[in-house]
Formats: structure tokens, C-alpha cells, sequence
């Protein structure tokens, strides 16, 4: 009888140091199912602990193209080296996610997912969140879209290469204006427009529309770059001599000689500059500027009826009521 005393007394002992040893090891990490289970044969007991598991999801939108592959890399408690997990795949409509126990930061937004598309087209997007110990969490979704296209540069006066300020700048899409600016006072001007532009065939700068030069309108091509820097020079070169005169409207007649009949070289936009070298009762005969092959100008001469010019002042160049 004693002796059965005294072995059921360490066989309490035992079961009450495992119940010790087991309850220490889960102080340093909370379990998902704490609870201990028996397996009915006495003394012995059978305990099991599983912890949990992060699931991250995060739903993925895209704006107008999709890039072929994106990595995601997911970092931990504002550690931005060293990821926690990388993961390189096809564009998903969902990432999704599984990260140790414990891991995230709990208590601050110092969680961050790296949206990283494999295309130069596209923008990389970081998406900061706050975790929890364990279970599963629903980010809101996030947009991948076409990096945005980017044109910049200075308004300039082409007599003097003098800065021009307060220039309205449009970007175009056939006649459709995208966005407008004005150059500001030390001629820098700057416009961003959505990627999906990027292809556009018909995608043009218009600058000085609130100048009394006919407008500068160049097309611009984003298939190298996203980004494009171009100076903008308004007005008549230095090797326009004055007087200077300039048509008062569209569709006028620059002709090979002064006579009836002449033929007409070219139809003059409204603010064209003609550097006048003779005078006759009904006509002027001088040079006007034609730009080729980009910002390669040459001078051609010819005739323009009187009527359709009117003299330019260059120390007032803005148009009355522009706001200049």
C-alpha cells in the first residue's frame, strides 16, 4: 500500500512538471488551440499545440494595361532591406500571402508590400499596413497603372533666347485638350499626363496661344522615354530683320510674285511673322521663317497683300485680356 503511495505521488509530480514545461513554451508565442488534450490513458497525457499563421491579401486593379509579371516583396516592422518574403509572378488579380506567427508589427503602419512590376512602363507602388499576431488580413485594393508621362522644359524668346514667363502650354490629343499650364516666371513649365498616352499617335504640345505669334505645336513621342524635355522657343529668330510684320488672320496668300495670278506658295496662319524688305501700293515683299526637320529653319521669300498684315511691337507680345 505504501509503496503504491508513493509511486502515484510521483506520477503527479510528473504530470504536474509537464503541465509546467508545456505552459512555459507557450508564454513565448501565443497558441492558435491552447487547449490540452488527453488521450485517456492514465497518467499519461498527449498535449498539442498549433500556432498560427499570417494570410495576406491584398486585391490588384489595373488601369489600362497590365504588365506581364510583378514582384511582390512584403517587409516587417520598418526593416525595408531585408523582405520578408519575395514572391515573382503573373500579373494576379489577388496577392496572396502566408507569413509566420508573430512577424508583423502590430502596433504601427511599419508593415510594407512593394508592388514592383517587371516594365519599365509601369510605376512601383508601397503599400504600408498595420499586422496582427495571427489569422488573415484583406488590404484594400490597389491600382497598377502606366507610369505617367512627363514633358518639361523653359519658354523662350527666339530674338534673344530671353525668358519668356506666363506662356499657356496645353497638351493635345487631336484637338482634345488633356491638361493646360503656364510657364512660370522663370520660364519652366511642367506637365504629367496618364501613361495610357503613351501610344497615342496624335499627342502634340501647343504653346503661346496667349501670345500674338502663331502658336508653337510640336507632336511628342513617349516611345523611348516617359519623360521628355523640350524648350519651347516663340516668336521670330535674330536673323529676322525688321520691320516685322505679322497676318492678322488665317489662310492668307504668300505668293511667288505681286501680280494677279501669282501662285501661292504657302496659306499663312493668323500671327505669322514676315520680315519685310520692299513695298508697293497693294503688296509687301519679304522672308518668312519654315521650320524643317524639327528645329531647322529656313527663310523663303514672297508676296503678301497689305491688308492682311499689321506691324509688330515686340515690347507688348501678349494678347490684350489674356491675363498677362
Amino acid at each position: 500500500m505504501l509503496e503504491y503511495l508513493v509511486n502515484r505521488s510521483k506520477q503527479i509530480i510528473c504530470i504536474f512538471s509537464t503541465l509546467i514545461l508545456f505552459q512555459g513554451c507557450a508564454s513565448f508565442k501565443s497558441p492558435l488551440y491552447p487547449e490540452i488534450i488527453y488521450n485517456n490513458r492514465q497518467p499519461l497525457i498527449s498535449v498539442t499545440y498549433e500556432y498560427g499563421e499570417i494570410q495576406l491579401i491584398l486585391p490588384i486593379k489595373y488601369d489600362a494595361a497590365v504588365p506581364d509579371n510583378i514582384l511582390f516583396k512584403v517587409f516587417a516592422q520598418g526593416d525595408t532591406l531585408h523582405p520578408v518574403i519575395s514572391i515573382l509572378q503573373e500579373a494576379p488579380k489577388e496577392f496572396l500571402a502566408y507569413l509566420p506567427q508573430g512577424v508583423l508589427d502590430v502596433h504601427n503602419n511599419t508593415n510594407l508590400i512593394k508592388i514592383i512590376p517587371q516594365d519599365k512602363d509601369f510605376d512601383p507602388i508601397n503599400v504600408r499596413f498595420k499586422g496582427i499576431r495571427f489569422g488573415r488580413i484583406v488590404l484594400p485594393p490597389k491600382t497598377v497603372r502606366i507610369g505617367q508621362l512627363i514633358v518639361s522644359g523653359k519658354t523662350i524668346l527666339n530674338q534673344n533666347d530671353s525668358i519668356l514667363s506666363g506662356v499657356d502650354i496645353s497638351l493635345q490629343n487631336f484637338d482634345n485638350v488633356i491638361h493646360t499650364t503656364r510657364s512660370n516666371e522663370s520660364g519652366y513649365y511642367q506637365i504629367a499626363i496618364p501613361g495610357e498616352y503613351k501610344f497615342a499617335e496624335h499627342l502634340r504640345i501647343v504653346a503661346g496661344e496667349n501670345l500674338i505669334f502663331k502658336p508653337f505645336a510640336k507632336k511628342l513621342d513617349f516611345s523611348s522615354s516617359r519623360k521628355v524635355k523640350l524648350d519651347i522657343g516663340l516668336g521670330p529668330s535674330n536673323e529676322m530683320a525688321e520691320p516685322l510684320y505679322m497676318t492678322n488672320r488665317d489662310n492668307v496668300h504668300f505668293r511667288d510674285g505681286p501680280d494677279i495670278g501669282s501662285e501661292t506658295l504657302f496659306l499663312l496662319k493668323q500671327g505669322e511673322i514676315i520680315s519685310v524688305d520692299r513695298v508697293t501700293p497693294g503688296e509687301y515683299y519679304g522672308s518668312i521663317e519654315v521650320e524643317l526637320d524639327g528645329d531647322k529653319r529656313i527663310q523663303m521669300e514672297g508676296w503678301i497683300n497689305r491688308k492682311d498684315l499689321k506691324l509688330v511691337i515686340m515690347q507688348n507680345i501678349y494678347k490684350v485680356g489674356m491675363g498677362n
